[in-house]
């Protein structure tokens, strides 16, 4: 028996990713100011802002997911990384149904991620994927509230 997914748990899930996923967005800033290489970070990117041209929105979808994947990733933290992929599997799930942000927008808070990680500022690194993170809980838990169970 498979429990149904609630807005509760949506939003739960978000408390989480503002723990997990700004941590992991300040370490890799470190990790990449100390020598790590972070071009695939800015490839993900790249090819975010081509799925947005041409309107393919599923791809947008699975790019974005990818794109905070490798954030974790270039975290270097073993444990971090094999903690988050279930939460990433359902990310991925809860976005492909509520798309309410605009890809442009998206884009933008991930390009400015991009650039604070890629740049070596841990700490702006942190305050962006936090704010990037915060930003999309109420459009997606808008965008459920008719589809799932408070």
């Amino acid at each position: 028996m498979v429990r149904q997914l609630t807005l509760t748990d949506v939003n739960e899930l978000f408390d989480v990713r503002l723990c997990l996923e700004t941590f992991a967005a300040r370490m890799a800033a470190i990790r990449v100011a100390a020598g790590e290489p972070g071009g695939r970070l800015q490839e993900l990117l790249d090819d975010t802002r081509q799925a947005i041209d041409d309107d393919r929105t599923d791809d947008v979808v699975r790019l974005s997911a990818a794109f905070h994947a490798e954030i974790v990733r270039l975290s270097g933290n073993r444990l971090l990384i094999e903690s988050v992929k279930p939460l990433f599997g359902r990310m991925r799930w809860i976005f492909g149904l509520a798309h309410n942000r605009s890809n442009e927008l998206q884009r933008d808070e991930h390009m400015e991620l991009c650039n604070a990680i890629l740049g070596g500022k841990a700490e702006l690194a942190y305050t962006l994927a936090y704010s990037h993170i915060e930003l999309g809980r109420e459009p997606v838990l808008k965008g459920l509230a008719e589809t799932l169970e408070p």
